[in-house]
C-alpha cells in the first residue's frame, strides 16, 4: 500500500491531480476564528476501520466551517477516503446563538455545489465536485484512497485553504486554515493510521490466503 512508509513527521506532497485550479483562488481568505484540527477514528466490531483528521473553525460572520477528511477499510477489504465540507451560517438573536427544541438552529445560505481544499505545499487545489451536496450546507464525496490519506498527513502538518461554492458565476468563498495539530492529537492520528495498516495488510493476506 502506497502509505505504508507514512509518517506524520515528514511532509507529503500530493500528487498533482488532473483539475484545474479556480480562477478566483488569489481572492483573499477568510481566516477562521478559534480553529481546532482533531484526530478521529472509527472501528467495526472492536477492530479499525477508519481514521481521519476533523477541522473546525468560525467566522466573525458567524459561520461554522467543519472539514472532515477520512479514510476506511471495508468489510470486503477495499479502502476508499471520503470529504465532506459543512458550512453553516448560525442564527443569533439580540448577539446569541438561537436555539430550537434545545439545538442551534442554522440559516438557508444556499447549497454547495463545489468544494476545494489546497495545502500550501501544492500548485493546485484537490477539486470535489460532480457528487452533489449531501444536504444544503455540506457537500460529501468519496474520493481515492492514496491520495485522501496523503491530504490527511499534509494538512495536518501546514497551513491550507477550504473554498467552496455555491452557484455558477460566483466566486467561491475561501477560508484560510494556519493552525497545527497538537502532538497529542497528531498522535492519536499517527496510532490510528498505523492500526489501520495493520489491518489492511491482514485484510489482503486473508485475500490471498
Amino acid at each position: 500500500m502506497k502509505f505504508i512508509n507514512i509518517l506524520l513527521g515528514i511532509l507529503i506532497f500530493l500528487p498533482q491531480l488532473a483539475v484545474a485550479a479556480p480562477n478566483d483562488i488569489l481572492i483573499p481568505s477568510i481566516i477562521p476564528l478559534k480553529q481546532n484540527l482533531a484526530a478521529v477514528e472509527y472501528f467495526n466490531l472492536g477492530r479499525q476501520s477508519g481514521c481521519g483528521l476533523r477541522i473546525t473553525g468560525e467566522t466573525q460572520d458567524d459561520i461554522w466551517i467543519n472539514v472532515l477528511i477520512t479514510v476506511f477499510l471495508k468489510d470486503s477489504g477495499d479502502n476508499f477516503g471520503a470529504v465532506k465540507i459543512v458550512a453553516r451560517k448560525v442564527e443569533t438573536e439580540n448577539g446569541k446563538l438561537k436555539f430550537r427544541n434545545g439545538r442551534i438552529t442554522y440559516l438557508d445560505i444556499g447549497k454547495i455545489r463545489r468544494a476545494w481544499i489546497k495545502p500550501n505545499s501544492r500548485d493546485l487545489p484537490v477539486v470535489y465536485e460532480g457528487a452533489g451536496p449531501s444536504h444544503n450546507d455540506a457537500y460529501m464525496a468519496t474520493v481515492e484512497f492514496a491520495n485522501t490519506m496523503d491530504l490527511v498527513v499534509a494538512i495536518s502538518q501546514e497551513s491550507f485553504m477550504v473554498g467552496i461554492n455555491r452557484a455558477a458565476g460566483k466566486v467561491d468563498e475561501i477560508y484560510q486554515f494556519d493552525q497545527r495539530i497538537s502532538p497529542e492529537e497528531a498522535g492519536k492520528l499517527s496510532l490510528c493510521m498505523s492500526n489501520l495498516r495493520d489491518e489492511i495488510e491482514e485484510s489482503q493476506y486473508r485475500k490471498i490466503f
